[in-house]
């Protein structure tokens, strides 16, 4: 567990009071400054793009991974399904591109779209026009023009910026809300209540105590198979047998979900690699850890050592599975929204 796990995700007491408290001065600033903020996108104050295709946010009012991705490409593929044309869009956290918007393709490099929505792509092929663009509102239009019917954004809950439709939140069920404060002293980018505004609470798990508003996801995973099967899609045929000594690989909000996923499926950890969100370890790193034993990564991980051409590397995915009564209730505002705005 981290210092940041301790410190957060641990009931206010002895042993992380003293860090917390000389911070609650600063989360009280940032949350009057995030709530200044807010109001002027909501009074007009502040300008907030609107544009034809439907919007729906996916996003979350903590810091750290809570399984937003999985979510949607589940969302963008049964859109997809469903008749609609949609686009993802991305700000591509830690890419960087010489030219925005950035339409991503299962080719893409790495290092310029952002390991998400290289994932996304590689997850949902044609069914889902995947753009980058730390610019949002730039990025929507470019979907717009391309004629998506919807825009699913990944992340993006407190980008007022750009006007959206419909909100799904997305918390951990585990962590849930972790010590209820925000930043710095908590892992919130804003309160409690915000939950209440969302059109849908997703919880990555069961949630002790559920809302007639949640919706239950599950992560479910795979059995792991090579690097370079995983990233080809072109079948799988060599998985990774249960009961294997592995190194666990995670650069992930939440790692701890991915070993405890891991020895699940029956494999035995003998060690970790923790990279921290979105984190890159070296070649020699991974060859050196690969040695004795196989190195199980997150799918995440994956689109970022591909071009390693390493052996001894393999990837457990997970698929989001949600209830059918989410779907219900996103496609039926999506058609009323649709009838509407294109009815011309």
């Amino acid at each position: 567990m981290s210092f940041l796990d301790k410190v957060w995700y641990k009931k206010l007491g002895v042993l992380n009071a003293p860090v917390i408290l000389p911070l609650l001065p600063l989360s009280a600033a940032f949350s009057l400054i995030s709530r200044i903020r807010r109001e002027r996108y909501k009074s007009g104050k502040k300008y907030s793009l609107r544009v034809k295709p439907v919007v729906i946010v996916v996003g979350g009012i903590s810091v750290g991974g809570t399984g937003k991705t999985p979510l949607c490409i589940s969302l963008l593929q049964r859109l997809s399904d469903l008749g609609y044309t949609v686009g993802l869009l991305s700000r591509g956290y830690k890419g960087k591109s010489k030219e925005y918007p950035l339409v991503v393709t299962s080719s893409s490099n790495v290092l310029e779209c952002g390991d998400e929505p290289l994932l996304i792509k590689l997850s949902v092929r044609d069914k889902a026009t995947v753009v980058v663009d730390p610019n949002r509102e730039r990025g929507a239009q470019y979907l717009e023009k391309l004629g998506v019917d919807v825009i699913v954004t990944d992340d993006g809950l407190q980008h007022y910026a750009l006007q959206r439709d419909f909100e799904i939140i997305v918390i951990d069920a585990q962590r849930m809300l972790g010590n209820g404060f925000l930043l710095p002293a908590g892992p919130l980018r804003e309160g409690e209540w915000r939950l209440d505004t969302a059109d849908i609470v997703v919880t990555n798990g069961n949630p002790a105590e559920p809302k007639s508003n949640y919706q239950s996801m599950h992560l479910v995973p795979s059995p792991a198979v090579s690097l370079e099967s995983f990233c080809s899609n072109q079948g799988f045929h060599d998985y990774l047998q249960k009961g294997t000594q592995v190194v666990a690989l995670a650069g992930i909000g939440n790692p701890n979900r991915f070993y405890n996923t891991l020895k699940s499926c029956g494999y035995n950890i003998v060690s970790t690699i923790d990279t921290g969100d979105h984190g890159v370890v070296s070649k020699q790193t991974l060859i050196n850890n690969s040695q004795k034993f196989p190195i199980v990564m997150t799918a995440k991980d994956a689109v970022k050592y591909a071009d390693y051409k390493l052996d001894n590397l393999y990837v457990l995915n997970v698929e989001a599975v949600l209830p059918e009564k989410f779907y219900q209730i996103v496609a039926s505002k999506l058609y009323d929204l649709t009838t509407e705005r294109f009815k011309d």
